[in-house]
């Protein structure tokens, strides 16, 4: 007997799923329904494992490759110019979203170093990226790891989405001063929130970075960000104000390996614009502690457009500038793979970067660049050319 579905039959089905599928059950379960007329006519309804699969796990796998060609010089080196092919960066990143509210990521990140794709532990090249856990719900974010706090937005920007392929002059700096005690990653945990257009988030780190294992630390640091970010018609505009603050300690009351001598602080406002195809980001840097971090205050400016036209082509100019005061202690060498005669002696630098993207789709980029950099203040004159050219690839 051929066996024919009728309006009692599938009301029935759906109302069994539906009742069913509110409920978390233990296991797989298989339900017979009649259809009205004849016992022998039933639909067999198999629900799926809801609980099981609630408590699974959504695993996403990222990651990028940039693989570089340089060829860099500067005025009282230039002939030992550094030249060659590297793999910039090789990244890749594992994120678990356990439920609604938690979740955890872990990467890891290759990196050519200052002198090329050399890899093994003399040159520190594979390290972890991020490692954090996380939970999210109405009020905010919640993170517990290891991560890039809101200081240098060059810096804690993801690099694969950069406009200009390397870091300029003055983010160089500030990332590295005081032994990288504002910038870099840091052991800590961090809460981020939104009220209405207002963005906010505080952080507490170790004080000292690129240490995982905190047994290199003694002591916090304290972060802090605050934004107000708006749209119109015309545009999208973000005003913020990053801050740091890092108390420091010292060879009485440090027992770490090592440490970071004396307090820093470091204030960044900054603004970004949007509109179409049209991107400015514009950021002051300025820090500034006791005699045994700096001997005087330092202050950096950031000035970067560019627009993506509907060919996918996006040029790119970018203006810095740095002032270290008395400091005295920039030179060519703090720019990615420029060729120095080790004299670090000047206070001020000022850069232009010129370059175009390609985007050849959502995964392919190609990028070309020329920097000059001017370096003031020391005993003769000095400036860095850097020519790169990069191709990305993001999965």
């Amino acid at each position: 007997m051929k066996k024919q579905l009728n309006l009692y039959s599938l009301t029935a089905a759906a109302m069994l799923i539906a009742n069913v599928a509110a409920a978390e059950t233990a296991g797989t379960q298989t339900t017979s329904v009649a259809d009205g007329k004849n016992s022998d006519d039933t639909i067999t309804v198999t629900l799926p494992n809801l609980k099981k699969a609630a408590e699974q796990a959504k695993i996403k796998i990222s990651g990028y490759a940039q693989a570089q060609y340089f060829y860099n010089d500067s005025k009282n080196n230039s002939a030992n110019a550094n030249s060659g092919f590297a793999i910039r960066r090789a990244a890749i990143s594992v994120k678990g979203e356990i439920s609604d509210e938690w979740s955890a990521e872990v990467g890891f990140e290759i990196d050519s170093g200052n002198k090329g794709g050399k890899l093994g532990a003399d040159s520190s090249t594979i390290f972890v990226d991020k490692a954090i856990i996380a939970y999210k719900s109405d009020s905010g974010k919640f993170t517990a790891g290891y991560q890039k706090p809101s200081f240098v937005m060059e810096e804690y920007s993801s690099s694969k989405t950069q406009l200009c392929i390397e870091q300029s002059v003055a983010t160089v700096y500030f990332t590295t001063l005081a032994n990288g005690s504002l910038a870099g990653r840091h052991g800590g945990v961090w809460w981020d929130g939104k009220i209405s257009d207002i963005k906010y988030g505080f952080a507490i780190t170790n004080q000292y970075k690129e240490d995982i294992n905190a047994d290199q630390n003694d002591g916090v640091a304290f972060y802090g960000n605050v934004a107000y970010e708006w749209e119109t018609d015309a545009a999208r505009v973000e005003l913020g104000i990053n801050g740091v603050y890092n108390p420091g300690n010292d060879d009485e009351t440090s027992g770490a390996a090592k440490r970071v001598a004396g307090n820093v602080y470091g204030l960044e406002p900054y603004m970004k614009i949007s509109s179409g195809g049209f991107q400015a980001v514009f950021d002051g840097l300025f820090a500034d502690g006791d005699s045994e971090v700096m001997t005087d205050s330092a202050w950096g400016l950031n000035a970067t457009f560019a627009y993506k036209f509907d060919n996918n082509i996006e040029p790119v100019i970018r203006f810095s500038c740095l002032d270290v005061g008395d400091n005295q202690n920039i030179d060519p060498s703090k720019l990615k793979n420029v060729p120095t005669d080790g004299r670090k002696d000047y206070d001020s630098a000022q850069g232009i970067y010129i370059g175009a993207n390609f985007y050849a789709n959502k995964h392919i980029k190609i990028s070309a660049g020329y920097e000059y950099t001017d370096f003031d203040g020391g005993q003769r004159d000095e400036n860095a050319n850097a020519f790169r050219l990069q191709l990305q690839a993001t999965f």
